[in-house]
């Protein structure tokens, strides 16, 4: 799959303008062969900023393991279509690409486990924007670059 078979697809997702304002969601995490591994809720909030390109989005999941990881994100618009990202846990920055209704949006991140350690996985997700407040995504977490569980995240976007 390429992002340009995305290119005449509407709604358009445009990261600056979702991510900015507040959403909830609901996120579960499968093994590769279809287990489920994780259910979570989410809350998450975005500011844009114009003069520097980027918005400021922290988003909470708290798994229904007790766990609980908070991301706080810097999504920058490089171009048309062409996005980086930094967040305090990530290895190197996201790089994401954008066209029609989909997001592309790639990283490696130290991440937080329920008994205190991290594992750095690597993230590979596809957002797709719905309608006016919806948005799903696909993604698939693992290490060295070999995938070993996919997440299903649904936003719903509240301001």
């Amino acid at each position: 799959m390429s992002i340009d078979d995305f290119k005449n697809t509407s709604p358009e997702f445009l990261p600056e303008e979702f991510f900015n304002g507040r959403l909830e969601g609901w996120g579960v995490l499968e093994s590769l062969i279809g287990g489920l591994q994780k259910r979570a809720t989410i809350t998450a909030e975005g500011k844009w900023d114009a003069a520097t390109q980027a918005v400021h989005f922290t988003e909470t999941y708290r798994f229904d393991d007790g766990h609980v990881d908070t991301l706080q994100w810097t999504i920058r618009k490089l171009g048309p279509g062409k996005y980086s990202g930094t967040e305090p846990r990530l290895d190197g920055e996201a790089s994401g690409e954008q066209a029609g209704c989909a997001f592309h949006w790639q990283y490696t991140r130290e991440t937080p486990q329920k008994d205190g350690s991290t594992t750095k996985l690597n993230f590979d997700d596809w957002f797709y924007r719905i309608d006016a407040t919806g948005c799903m995504v696909r993604g698939s977490a693992g290490r060295a670059g070999l995938p070993f569980a996919t997440a299903h995240v649904t936003y719903r976007k509240l301001s």
